[in-house]
């Protein structure tokens, strides 16, 4: 006898108890549904033993996103975001296109933060790219980190470049 493949023992399990209105068929090999083992793994505990308390599942590991690339465009747009919360028209606009081999999908929306200002308001130009439309230009440090983090969660956040080449 042997262990057979979850698909095989649905099938068998189906037409075993006439679930699909089939009459009762035999597998290869001259195998009926009644002569295929269980495995231990797929039994369920004796009515006499109680049973075990499933454990807490461990939360699932979240993936930070591998950054492969961010450039900064002129865009043309009569408002856009001031970096302090605030939509505010448009001096110098330009789009910032992070894109990534992956976003992981969150509850919390990303923020872009380029030193102390964040960008909030975001669009998928492209699939695994975020694009945020900065209002002037000219309020973006040249020397200031670049992350793009979920809503206040830290230990979501990661570093898209050290410093942002900004075209003047």
């Amino acid at each position: 006898m042997r262990l057979m493949t979850i698909s095989t023992w649905t099938l068998a399990l189906l037409v075993g108890v006439g679930i699909c209105g089939c009459p009762k068929a035999e597998l290869p090999d001259g195998e009926t549904a009644d002569d295929i083992p269980i495995a231990a793994s797929q039994t369920a505990p004796a009515a006499d033993q109680p049973a075990e308390p499933d454990e807490p599942a461990a939360p699932p590991m979240r993936k930070a996103a591998v950054v492969i690339g961010v450039e900064v465009l002129p865009v043309e747009v009569a408002q856009a975001e001031d970096g302090h919360g605030q939509l505010v028209d448009a001096v110098a606009p330009v789009a910032i296109e992070i894109a990534a081999e992956a976003w992981p999908v969150r509850a919390l929306d990303p923020v872009l933060r380029i030193g102390e200002l964040q960008f909030r308001k975001y669009t998928f130009p492209r699939i695994n790219v975020l694009r945020y439309v900065v209002a002037d230009r000219g309020i973006l440090p040249d020397d200031a980190e670049v992350t793009v983090q979920y809503g206040d969660d830290v230990a979501s956040r990661v570093v898209v470049s050290e410093r942002l080449e900004v075209p003047r």
